[in-house]
């Protein structure tokens, strides 16, 4: 069994957050934390730490678009 484990976490202007969490057998996944705590992931893999950080990066410009 694979355990998940935080490779990154970065901060965001507003209070976002975006963590980066490694499976061993699946890859690297993002998820993005609100300001209102709550957690949010687009459901993917992805092969390396940067292009993780980079869907968590576009979740976050996205929803501040969106405001």
């Amino acid at each position: 069994m694979a355990t998940d484990t935080l490779a990154e976490l970065v901060g965001f202007p507003g209070g976002w957050l975006v963590g980066v969490s490694l499976d061993l057998e699946w890859g690297y996944q993002c998820w993005v934390i609100t300001p209102e705590r709550q957690v949010h992931t687009d459901g993917e893999f992805y092969e390396n730490n940067v292009i993780a950080l980079s869907a968590g990066r576009f979740l976050v410009e996205h929803s501040l678009e969106v405001e």
